[in-house]
């Protein structure tokens, strides 16, 4: 049975410290492996910073805004997860998460978020000045570098072991909720705290 669209859980302590108390949200589940990101850690480039060195030029770098650690594998890979089809509408090898969330790749999608930013951009190349926060603006999406990989089976080992929780997928607490109280808001959608868990075993990493 596949586990996506839905949340793992991390148990604590899982032992691994890539997805210690962090919640990720499976993309892709099946006999092949499994594909998830992160969506409780931050990363500490910017917004801005990522869009610069993606070449879309330095007058992005003055825009501040969270980027996500999606996970451990390719971390120079960026991923955009969006709630509107009409952001990115058509866009060739997107994930559909469910109906109306997706995630991708695709240049196509980070020229979408490029010309969505462009009102907040300065008139020239930031020297000294502020950084714009964007965080608003971003409203249902978010930016992820690099992903969290699983091979055949490998997932449902860990499982067994007790280092995850499965849980029903809800796009509020990616949406509505601040990236540091989502462990716990996911939890709380199998109406236990996670806390209850302290005994689970470890596992290696993923």
């Amino acid at each position: 049975m596949s586990l996506a669209p839905g949340f793992i859980i991390a148990s604590p302590p899982l032992g691994d410290p890539n997805f210690d108390r962090t919640v990720v949200l499976l993309a892709l589940h099946g006999p092949q492996g499994a594909l998830g990101f992160v969506v409780n850690r931050v990363a500490p480039l910017k917004l801005g910073e990522v869009m610069s060195m993606a070449g879309y030029g330095p007058r992005y770098s003055a825009l501040s805004g969270p980027v996500y650690v999606g996970g451990p594998v390719e971390p120079g890979s960026g991923w955009i997860l969006y709630r509107e089809p009409s952001f990115a509408p058509g866009v060739e090898g997107a994930i559909d998460v469910t109906a109306s969330v997706k995630i991708s790749s695709s240049r196509d999608v980070f020229d979408a978020l490029a010309r969505e930013l462009e009102p907040s951009l300065p008139a020239s190349a930031p020297e000294g000045e502020p950084s714009r926060d964007v965080t608003e603006q971003l409203g249902q999406r978010m930016v992820f570098l690099g992903y969290s990989g699983w091979g055949p089976g490998q997932l449902e080992g860990e499982i067994a072991q007790g280092a995850w929780l499965p849980a029903p997928f809800d796009p509020s607490v990616i949406f509505d909720v601040e990236p540091e109280r989502r462990w716990e808001a996911a939890y709380a959608l199998m109406g236990v705290s996670p806390f209850m868990s302290m005994g689970m075993r470890t596992v290696g990493d993923a």
